[in-house]
């Protein structure tokens, strides 16, 4: 069974030969690790990769320490090398600038030939494309605190703001999906520690009929939808399910493993993962093992609905490296 077999199989609950595994390595990590890690990566075997792009979003700066100013006009200070820092002007701080403010979207102007050669030299494998983020990239331009306020608010600014996102998303999108990738991946953090950041009626209103569209166009096209969202975003399992995502990475552990699967094992697939907020980092080859244990015997679940995914930052030991690999 190849790659992206297994995973299409996990995906659908169709019994596949043993769960699919899948790693994301920090910047950080890299950095901190090098040689020693990709060594221990290149050993195993990673169901997943990344198609590369040349995302106009994506700066080769922003893992540097510094200031530098991306192409949606946020500027950013990185205080370490490999995190990726936080935005410290935003170009949209005052809405008196909205009338004249303008996305990117003149940058998306193709350049997928790299992603063309990639996705045929590693067709066995399940292939992850693209990378959407509507919720943070409005706190990027507009300022967390502000966009807080104008949610409450309900402003047409927030509307307009809104609209500006989605018209870059829909042609990033609609580039994205002439290519043959298997899944197009969203990220935005929902969740606090132990709630959502905002209100589900608010969520409801005006963010998930944008998801909606999007997740729409993607359905089209006959590919998977995989999201992930950090925090405690308990509310928001039966909207992705309902919607038709089709994996969710979220941090199952603060909101806890069996609590999680009583109300949604087996309805929608868990995209990980160990908590890299304790588990990876303090504890020991042991407590991830136990750990993938619990998960496995509570998510996955009528033949199907789990991948092993872990992140890993400089934080964690090579030992723990090794040890995630190793455990599903």
């Amino acid at each position: 069974m190849t790659s992206k077999e297994r995973v299409i199989r996990t995906l659908n609950f169709q019994n596949p030969d043993k769960l699919p595994v899948d790693l994301w390595v920090l910047p950080a990590a890299n950095y901190q690790y090098g040689n020693d890690l990709q060594k221990l990566i290149d050993e195993r075997d990673i169901d997943f990769v990344r198609a590369p792009y040349n995302d106009p979003c994506l700066d080769e700066n922003c893992y540097e320490i510094g200031m530098h100013k991306d192409v949606w006009g946020s500027v950013w200070r990185k205080a370490q090398r490999g995190i990726v820092g936080e935005v410290k002007e935003y170009p949209l701080a005052d809405f008196a600038n909205l009338a004249t403010y303008k996305s990117p979207i003149n940058l998306l102007k193709g350049g997928f030939e790299d992603t063309d050669e990639f996705i045929k030299s590693n067709n066995e494998k399940f292939i992850l494309g693209g990378w959407v983020s509507i919720f943070e990239r409005m706190q990027f331009i507009r300022g967390t605190e502000n966009l807080y306020l104008d949610i409450a608010e309900e402003s047409d600014e927030l509307y307009t703001l809104l609209g500006i996102v989605m018209d870059f998303y829909r042609e990033y999108l609609k580039q994205w999906l002439e290519h043959d990738v298997d899944a197009i991946c969203f990220g935005d953090d929902w969740g606090s520690q132990r709630s959502l950041l905002i209100s589900p009626k608010s969520w409801n209103k005006i963010f998930k009929p944008a998801y909606q569209e999007l997740f729409d166009m993607i359905k089209v096209k006959d590919k998977y939808i995989f999201f992930h969202s950090d925090g405690y975003i308990m509310e928001l399992y039966q909207q992705f399910i309902d919607m038709g995502v089709s994996a969710i990475n979220s941090q199952i552990w603060c909101m806890g493993v069996e609590n999680v699967a009583e109300k949604f094992a087996g309805k929608i697939c868990f995209w990980g993962e160990l908590s890299r907020q304790n588990t990876l980092p303090n504890g020991t080859p042991e407590d991830i093992r136990k750990n993938a244990e619990v998960m496995k015997k509570y998510l996955f679940v009528n033949g199907g609905g789990l991948i092993g995914q872990s992140e890993i930052g400089r934080d964690v030991p090579l030992e723990n490296v090794k040890t995630v690999l190793n455990c599903w």
